[in-house]
Formats: structure tokens, sequence, C-alpha cells
């Protein structure tokens, strides 16, 4: 017996239905203790279901398909090499659905505006608070009446302090 393999549509399909869904990234203080440890004894993440010290979460400011490419205007880190210089693979945008899935979020600058960021996440289908301002686009943890579905999550490193002075941008790139 084996197992069922995802064909390549089929990580495209799931990234289209992904893309249509109620997307929020959000930002949080993290554990402090991470600071001091490297990064082969950080936490395992596979099965946390919310961020460690959620601070707040806003709507992306864009969601597509991308497609890796070494020329790419997309430039996303992905780790360290042994001199700590940081890795990053790059991507080009596409007009179909692809099996990477590309979330870009502008903060603005009262967002979160003098936290220290250890960590972010990508949830879907969570559910604003009935009673707030129409068209409200940052959410505080006491805002959300249900978090929804933590789809992708990081320690961010390193961690970094936030300044009323810069707006943040944040970017994922899910490999589906």
């Amino acid at each position: 017996m084996s197992l069922a393999t995802v064909t390549t549509t089929g990580r495209a399909f799931l990234a289209k239905v992904l893309k249509e869904q109620s997307l929020h990234i959000a930002w949080g203080a993290g554990d402090p203790a991470w600071d001091d440890l490297e990064d082969s004894s950080l936490p395992g993440l596979v099965n946390v279901t919310g961020l460690t010290a959620e601070l707040g979460r806003r709507a992306p400011s864009s969601v597509g398909y991308v497609l890796p490419d070494d020329d790419g205007a997309i430039s996303i880190p992905v780790g360290m090499d042994g001199q700590g210089n940081v890795l990053y693979q790059r991507y080009t945008l596409a007009e179909t659905p692809t099996p990477w899935l590309y979330v870009r979020c502008n903060f603005d600058n009262a967002d979160a505006a003098s936290a220290t960021i250890r960590e972010m996440g990508l949830f879907g289908g969570g559910v604003a608070a009935q009673d707030l301002p129409p068209g409200q686009q940052y959410f505080t943890p006491d805002e959300i009446e249900d978090p929804g579905f933590l789809i992708a999550v990081e320690i961010v490193r390193p961690r970094f302090s936030r300044s009323p002075n810069v707006r943040e941008s944040y970017e994922f790139v899910l490999p589906l």
C-alpha cells in the first residue's frame, strides 16, 4: 500500500484555494528566552496553533503566485550560512496558480509601534469582532473573535524592535 502523491497541479490548486481565503499576517513578541538560543535549539513549530505572544494582525497587501527565479525581483531570506551571511531565494510573480503562494503585508507605522518582534505567522479563516469600526485593517488579539488556522509560522532571527518612524513590510513565500 502506498500514499497518494500531491501533484504539481494539485499544489497549485492548494495555493489558489488559500489565495481565495481571508488571510492575515500576525506578529508577536514571542518568548524572550529565544534570544539566547542557537537556531538548532529553538522550539519546533509544526504543531503550534497560534503565536506565543501575538501583538496584532493585518490583512495582506498582496497575495499572488510566484515561481523560483535566480534573477527574480522578490527576495526572501531563507537562512544563514556558516559565516553568518543571510541566504536568499528569489522569485518572480506569475499570472496563473503555481505551487508557491506569495503573501506580503505592509504594516502601518502605529502597528505595535514600540514592540519587539520575535515571531510572524500567516493565519487563514480568522474572524474579527463584530463591533469594530468599518474598514479597520489592523487587529489586536482582543479584537479577534476567532483566530482561524495558523498556516505558517516562523521565529524571527534576529528579533527587531518596532519604531513608529518605520513602516514594516513582511513577505512569505509558501511552497505548497
